[in-house]
């Protein structure tokens, strides 16, 4: 991957209890769709790149029963992984969360989370990731939030009296609205991740 050019964000384990277990996650930044193209056409071609990711695909085969990809579109501000390495964030323990909204409107659910939700988070010992509409499906989004205190961010977070935010409150208005469910749950950064 690195060969082709993509760069990895993060690499995490799901935990128990929260999230189906074990799965790993994988976060690689691209530039755009046209190195993802790319990408896969050194992947699925000949030469050195494809022969590697052929034996990469084979071994895989015998660790893993299946897997599942996204190609995400990121929000407007969404910091790239120099701004993260740059601003220290450390992925190590990090709340994946996965929305399903209405249809076509995943790109109104991500402006809004960083508009309404992001400023929230922050205050409250998250630091953004970032947050993702998905290509090829009108209905999905995708975030992923730092605990900048690692476990005991967790623990401060949900001691917290958070009726009185307007910025909550308005955005749980327009997040029902916008979503139809989501899914969340803990990741714990596995040893290649450069977020550490």
């Amino acid at each position: 991957m690195r060969e082709a050019g993509a760069r990895l964000v993060a690499l995490w384990e799901t935990v128990g209890i929260s999230l189906p277990w074990p799965r790993t996650i994988a976060l690689w930044e691209l530039n755009n769709l046209k190195h993802y193209a790319a990408l896969a056409a050194a992947q699925y071609g000949g030469g050195g790149l494809g022969n590697s990711f052929r034996k990469w695909r084979g071994a895989l085969g015998n660790l893993a029963r299946g897997g599942e990809g996204r190609i995400l579109v990121p929000a407007a501000g969404n910091p790239t992984l120099r701004d993260l390495k740059e601003s220290g964030v450390s992925a190590e323990v990090c709340v994946h969360e996965i929305l399903t909204t209405q249809p076509d409107r995943q790109r109104d659910y991500v402006d809004g989370i960083e508009r309404l939700w992001m400023p929230y988070a922050v205050r409250n010992g998250r630091r953004w990731i970032g947050t993702y509409s998905t290509s090829w499906k009108n209905h999905e989004a995708v975030s992923i939030w730092a605990l900048e205190k690692g476990w005991d961010t967790l623990a401060e977070h949900y001691s917290r009296d958070p009726s009185g935010d307007v910025e909550l409150k308005t955005w749980m208005q327009i997040a029902i609205a916008l979503r139809e469910r989501y899914d969340d749950g803990l990741l714990h950064a596995l040893a290649p991740t450069p977020l550490k």
